[in-house]
């Protein structure tokens, strides 16, 4: 039912009214925008993206359809929003609609991106949902009101230990996967480093059995203070002595672990386009990033810690080396590909093994 009205309501009351997309009825989330033009099954299938309506701020979605290996990836996103969307694919095998029914996500086309976008940024965080129905709308807004994210980490890692081979390895990593999109490991196999991608609940004791060279917290969802077990365990992973890396919800923790604070950033970092400068060269880095929080500059202890990146925007933290232990962390995801201007973390990380 192509042309099937739908509605994105705000926590404030406002309504933007569109096409229903995907499947018809109601999604609850928190409402985020995206400035990547890359695939939505990459994005939608992110799990820092769990409990989040991702609003899709280019205007045209969907004109290539979606790929079978696309296909394979569990969407983690609550609902999904464009301006326009294309019912037909030249490369995919089904169409962006048919995909979001299948997987059962709740879906709106048609709406003023633009605009939703401006109210987003402009308030900060707006809880929100995409309904076919505003009968009871009273009701709605008070749902969308007590909507929370909880249990993010534990819904999106892995159930049991899974082994990633390299082709040429020279060291062993152990995976600490609070919800990392599987496209970051490869930063990590195509420099020689076996893979041991383990649950977030994972204990020092079970690490040290697997003897790993070096321990990488990867990126998640939600508020990193929702997970006190968590960061208690990294405390007791810097006791293995073996470098430590972390990026996005990783890097947060462990700077929680230092007893440094996490405050909720006004508007957030969302995309591909967030620039990083490093303190000590000037050097500048367009990185991607999807967050809502950060590590708060004033809380970092310049006896355990050294701030080494803000972003240009903010002057937000964006990269941290820690004094006491062997270990460092990034606010956002490096890529793997050798021609970025942020594939150089890979590469400190692996060089730290070799010491």
């Amino acid at each position: 039912m192509k042309n099937k009205k739908a509605y994105l309501v705000l926590a404030d009351g406002t309504v933007f009214n569109g096409i229903s997309m995907g499947k018809e009825g109601t999604a609850l989330g928190e409402v985020v925008f995206n400035t990547c033009t890359a695939s939505y099954g990459e994005l939608l299938s992110d799990p820092t993206y769990y409990g989040q309506i991702v609003a899709q701020t280019y205007p045209l979605v969907g004109n290539r359809g979606v790929e079978k290996r696309e296909n394979g990836s569990k969407i983690m996103a609550s609902g999904y929003v464009v301006r326009e969307w294309c019912d037909t694919g030249d490369l995919g095998e089904e169409t962006l609609d048919s995909y979001l029914k299948e997987c059962g996500i709740v879906g709106i086309c048609g709406i003023d991106t633009r605009r939703l976008t401006r109210a987003v940024r402009d308030k900060g965080y707006m809880k929100g949902a995409i309904t076919d129905n505003l009968n009871d709308f009273d009701v709605l807004i008070k749902n969308i009101k007590n909507y929370t994210i909880s249990g993010a980490v534990d819904a999106v890692t892995v159930k049991e230990p899974q082994k990633l081979t390299a082709k040429n390895p020279k060291y062993n990593v152990a995976v600490i996967d609070y919800g990392s999109p599987r496209r970051t490991l490869d930063g990590f196999l195509s420099r020689g480093c076996n893979l041991t991608v383990v649950p977030a609940d994972f204990t020092a004791a079970q690490l040290k059995e697997l003897s790993p060279d070096g321990i990488f917290l990867s990126d998640g969802p939600a508020d990193p203070d929702d997970n006190p077990k968590l960061i208690e365990n990294i405390r007791e992973f810097k006791k293995l002595g073996v470098p430590m890396f972390g990026i996005g919800l990783g890097h947060q923790m462990l700077a929680l672990s230092e007893e440094f604070k996490i405050e909720k950033m006004p508007q957030g970092h969302r995309g591909s386009n967030q620039p990083v400068v490093i303190k000590s060269t000037g050097k500048l880095m367009v990185t991607v990033q999807n967050h809502g929080y950060s590590v708060e500059v004033p809380s970092v202890c310049a006896d355990k810690a050294e701030i080494t990146m803000v972003n240009v925007n903010d002057g937000s933290c964006e990269g941290i080396d820690y004094k006491n232990f062997s270990g460092f962390g990034v606010q956002f995801t490096p890529d793997s590909d050798r021609d970025s201007s942020t594939s150089w973390i890979f590469d400190r990380f692996v060089d730290m093994m070799g010491e």
